[in-house]
């Protein structure tokens, strides 16, 4: 082997070294977010694999993340989410009713609550953008990282949401609380 060789593949180790040292750092801070996110939304074993896919994804675009990752890596989970899903809709063995794939009883703190059933019955599309912002934690710019769309779209999107919602509720004879007004911080204290 000649020197430059030898100097090539000592460069070589050393840039796999730093990839592998900013993905274990990627992963150490964001390994519980990503896996609380998938755990709401779907069952253990699923979720752990949504986990795994997601970060496998991180690995195989390293290059592609951006220096905030969060709403990043979240927005990978919602779509290994939704391909799982699509897969197992193939095949015949999501148990779950398409449109109304998350229960309020398997959300987290919901035993029964109004405003978990009322978020319940809305459309995934409405969900998802709700439960980014409250429960996520994302701003709106995140939030349009995350359902892959401009920041306007994402905007509109929970405007919509938070009105359905809003009318959701207001039809339920058993919700006595304020109005839900049309803040994130609004939204994440009735939730």
């Amino acid at each position: 082997m000649s020197s430059y060789e030898q100097v090539g593949a000592g460069a070589g180790v050393t840039r796999d070294a730093e990839r592998r040292a900013e993905f274990e750092r990627l992963f150490s801070a964001h390994f519980r977010t990503v896996t609380a996110y998938a755990r709401r939304r779907a069952a253990p074993a699923e979720a752990d694999d949504v986990v795994a896919e997601t970060f496998l994804v991180a690995w195989r675009r390293l290059e592609d993340v951006p220096a905030d990752a969060k709403a990043w890596l979240l927005g990978v989970a919602r779509r290994v989410l939704a391909n799982q899903r699509r897969a197992a809709a193939r095949r015949g063995a999501l148990a779950l009713d398409v449109a109304n794939n998350t229960a309020p009883e398997s959300l987290p703190g919901a035993t029964g609550a109004p405003v978990m059933e009322a978020i319940a019955t809305l459309p995934e599309r409405d969900r998802a953008a709700l439960l980014l912002v409250a429960w996520e934690g994302l701003s709106t710019a995140e939030t349009a990282v995350a359902l892959g769309c401009s920041r306007a779209a994402a905007k509109v999107r929970l405007h919509r949401a938070r009105r359905r919602l809003r009318r959701k509720l207001d039809e339920r004879d058993d919700f006595t609380a304020q109005p839900l007004a049309a803040t994130p911080a609004a939204l994440e204290e009735a939730l």
